[in-house]
């Protein structure tokens, strides 16, 4: 089970949930957080397959328009903002 949940959310900056994972969907097995998931007959699924998405994404509008390669980055955005040292931050938080 992933230690974070795995959806991404934010309009303006998209980034990956910051909230830790309490199980994984019933239906694609990402990680989720209690806000980006739904109960149903099948279990516990999260917000994007609730929604019929592929993309682990919590705005539909946005949905449409990542691709795998948007997700890539942002991963690998995240590790940037993870190494929280005092050399600066490589990107900016607005949230």
């Amino acid at each position: 089970m992933a230690e974070k949940c795995e959806m991404i959310i934010g309009y303006l900056v998209p980034h990956r949930c910051e909230n830790p994972s309490l199980g994984t969907c019933a239906k694609c097995g990402r990680g989720f957080c209690d806000e980006h998931t739904n109960q149903t007959r099948e279990g516990r699924v999260c917000l994007a397959c609730a929604q019929g998405l592929e993309m682990p994404v919590a705005l539909p509008i946005s949905a449409a328009l990542f691709t795998p390669a948007d997700l890539d980055t942002f991963d690998r955005a995240r590790r940037f903002d993870d190494l929280d040292d005092d050399s600066g931050d490589v990107f900016s938080d607005l949230s």
